[in-house]
């Protein structure tokens, strides 16, 4: 196959060039388009990998566009940088899309360029390829760590199980503090996140054995359920490439897969996680050290390192209290500060700390319970927005529903 190849990185060059593809390859680079455009006249290519910062961008989607129109079979990935304003970013994304290209979102490191293009070349598909089937990734971070990111982001994937017909998972990639399986009752005898170390170094896993590994909590409507990282002394050994791995193997697994990160932006799985998710959700509380000070330096400071806008993000508030005093910050405060979307909010629970300490976090989302209402409400945005099918009601009719509808027939 000819590739053809737009860049004047010379060190992103030689890692794509040099990773191992399933078949034999011929390369024309080029760091400028028109002298590419030299290089490749009387040539048939299947691929073209081209970086955003050779041309702005009206001179790029016309260059494009032309690719397209002389090769209708020709398969084009842009890779997206982060040397642009976030604002010009989202630009770039949205032309991608329209235009049905596969893309690379800013914010990858050189490793993770090349091994993405080796997956779209040898036919895995690619960040944003359009022929393989896609579930959604939606990504829960807290502003701060310990605030209830957990309770919430699993209370929210419980009520999609419940309430879709979909296939629902759910990973705790909260590589320093993952408890869940402590919630839940599952301390001993469960397999967790750092088991698929070797699959994932060695990009092997496969969506079989992802939904092998994950476990099924009684009562929990078929959610598949993959708990964090147990040797926490190894948060850092996760590469960004195994983390993106495991997020696309997870994309075919899964219908609908929610993701729990943390809060802190120094681990490959709170940075992948949030720049792979199709939504973002930031949990926050009242607290201004949280809501302000947190917020800003991680969401809006750290995440625009990353070509992630603020406001790409939505708004949970958790903690919340119906009954706060007059002195203290409200929902109203939170939103007027972040700016954000509030897509719902999880009141403080007098009783969650002690039942999952107990192991018993499905209590709180037994019916009935102010939580599965609330978690519920936020879910319901979710099957709205990307209009995923709900489970046909099996609750019997009322005698006053049995009746009205015997009145109906009749007349």
């Amino acid at each position: 196959m000819n590739m053809g190849l737009i860049s004047n990185d010379q060190r992103l060059i030689d890692e794509i060039i040099n990773v191992v593809y399933m078949k034999p390859l011929d390369w024309i680079v080029a760091s400028e388009a028109e002298d590419f455009a030299n290089k490749a006249k009387g040539i048939s290519l299947s691929h073209v990998i081209i970086s955003d910062r050779e041309l702005d961008y009206s001179h790029l989607e016309v260059y494009l566009e032309d690719l397209q129109q002389q090769n209708t079979e020709l398969r084009i990935m842009v890779m997206l940088s982060n040397y642009h304003d976030a604002l010009i970013n989202d630009k770039y994304v949205k032309m991608c899309k329209l235009m049905r290209l596969d893309y690379i979102q800013p914010g990858r490191s050189t490793a993770v360029i090349a091994d993405d293009i080796r997956a779209w070349v040898d036919g895995a598909g690619g960040d944003q390829a359009n022929t393989q089937p896609r579930g959604k990734l939606l990504t829960f971070v807290g502003s701060t760590p310990n605030i209830g990111t957990t309770l919430a982001s699993f209370g929210v994937a419980y009520s999609l199980a419940l309430e879709t017909s979909k296939k629902v998972g759910y990973l705790c990639l909260n590589l320093k503090s993952s408890k869940l399986h402590r919630y839940l009752g599952r301390e001993e005898h469960v397999f967790t996140l750092d088991g698929l170390r070797a699959e994932l170094k060695a990009q092997s896993l496969t969506p079989d054995r992802l939904l092998q590994v994950c476990d099924k909590p009684k009562g929990g409507h078929g959610l598949h359920v993959l708990y964090g990282n147990m040797l926490r002394e190894q948060a850092e050994f996760f590469s960004p490439s195994e983390i993106v791995h495991l997020l696309r193997v997870a994309r075919r697994s899964f219908d609908i897969c929610i993701i729990e990160v943390n809060a802190y932006w120094d681990n490959a799985a709170t940075v992948c996680g949030l720049l792979e998710a199709d939504s973002r959700i930031v949990a926050t509380t009242a607290d201004i050290a949280h809501f302000q000070e947190d917020f800003s330096r991680w969401i809006k400071q750290v995440g625009s390192v990353f070509g992630l806008q603020a406001d790409s993000f939505e708004l949970l508030a958790v903690q919340t209290d119906w009954h706060a005093k007059h002195s203290e910050f409200t929902i109203k405060d939170i939103r007027k500060e972040t700016q954000l979307h509030l897509i719902g909010q999880v009141s403080k629970h007098a009783d969650a700390l002690s039942r999952c300490n107990q192991g018993k976090l499905l209590d709180l989302l037994a019916s009935g319970h102010p939580m599965l209402e609330e978690v519920g409400a936020v879910s319901c945005k979710f099957i709205d927005y990307y209009k995923w099918p709900r489970k046909v009601s099996l609750r019997q009719a009322t005698w006053l529903q049995k009746m009205i509808t015997g009145r109906r027939a009749a007349t």
